[in-house]
């Protein structure tokens, strides 16, 4: 008995077929599966059209570009496993490069959050429970990572795409499936790479160096599953790569776009705590 395949499938199929021909009549030159990441490598003056094509595709097959552009914000709950540690989590990523995480778990009886920010120019991190901390920088390569590599939102609309200069690198492969390699050049002389599926054009696979147990890694993310969010195929589970080994999974339980966000502040907020100053005493004579 033949199985009928439903709406957004045969969309997808379609959309397969259509732009796979174009695709393949670039000409691509293989390179690396791990592209440079050297800041000496100098930032192109425009991006390729091998990258922007395949760019063009990755926005038509999950959900088509209008529906990118329509995009301004997701909000995303779920859990993080990395190792023996286990965390509830809730996402805010934005079109224009902020970030907002609130990571809350219970170990031994004693509630924890955390939250961890990026308001597009300064990153800051700041413990909440058991105790309340005063906020403070996240800088470092732990604090370039998480401002310039999303879990979600990608810079291939504007007005992030505007930081952002691409470059092809030539064919990978992402859990065996071949892939086509892009790199970006973003602020900052902030590099990352982008995985593009060779036959389904889906992004399997991206991220940039950053940090891990004190030593600077490459850091990626691995897409596993896809969901339509708001007319947009995202990620239903992330593995967390170093160094091309698994060392956790993000697995998100809701994702809701384009919401009301009037109620959540990313700046940092100024220090409450009183300034003690002493009063100048005359000398005696």
């Amino acid at each position: 008995m033949k199985t009928k395949k439903s709406p957004i499938c045969r969309f997808f199929t379609y959309q397969i077929r259509f732009l796979l021909c174009p695709l393949l009549t670039l000409v691509l030159s293989v390179a690396s599966a791990e592209p440079a990441n050297s800041p000496a490598d100098p930032r192109p003056q425009q991006s390729d059209t091998a990258s922007s094509q395949l760019i063009a595709n990755y926005l038509t097959v999950t959900g088509g570009s209008q529906a990118h552009l329509k995009l301004r914000n997701v909000v995303a709950e779920g859990t993080i496993k990395e190792s023996i540690l286990q965390r509830n989590f809730r996402l805010i990523e934005t079109v224009d490069g902020k970030r907002h995480i609130t990571y809350y778990w219970t170990h031994l009886g004693r509630k924890y959050r955390e939250i961890y920010v990026h308001d597009g120019l300064q990153t800051w991190k700041q413990a909440l429970e058991p105790e309340k901390l005063k906020p403070s920088s996240y800088d470092g390569a732990d604090g370039a990572h998480f401002a310039n590599h999303c879990w979600l939102i990608q810079p291939f609309t504007l007005p992030l795409l505007a930081d952002y200069v691409f470059k092809y690198q030539g064919a990978g492969k992402v859990a065996g499936r071949p892939a086509h390699v892009v790199k970006a050049y973003g602020k900052n002389k902030a590099h990352s790479w982008f995985y593009f599926d060779q036959e389904k054009f889906l992004l399997t696979r991206w991220g940039g160096a950053g940090q891990i147990a004190g030593v600077q890694e490459n850091m990626d993310y691995r897409a596993i599953g896809f969901k339509a969010s708001g007319g947009v195929l995202l990620p239903t589970n992330i593995d967390l790569i170093a160094e091309n080994a698994v060392y956790g999974r993000v697995h998100f339980d809701r994702i809701a776009v384009n919401q009301d966000l009037n109620d959540v502040s990313f700046l940092m907020p100024r220090s409450t705590t009183p300034t003690l100053r002493q009063r100048a005493v005359a000398p005696k004579n």
